[in-house]
């Protein structure tokens, strides 16, 4: 499972990436970069939904003190 991130013309895009790791755990990549570890899948679905999420808000300006205000 993987999923391109799209940014500005002049910035490169990165692939943030889930595979298996090891027999019981799920590693989220970006690019060739280790992100973090979990034992499940839906932890890593997670962290990669915030990390798309939070360049989302940087792209369009916000901080995330306007979000929680």
């Amino acid at each position: 499972m993987s999923c391109e991130i799209t940014r500005g013309a002049d910035e490169k895009a990165k692939l943030l990436s889930i595979e298996p790791y090891g027999n019981r755990y799920f590693a989220l990549y970006e690019g060739e970069t280790l992100i973090c570890v979990t034992v499940y899948k839906r932890g890593a679905l997670e962290v990669k939904r915030r990390l798309e999420a939070s360049r989302n808000l940087t792209q369009s300006g916000k901080n995330n003190d306007e979000i929680r205000g």
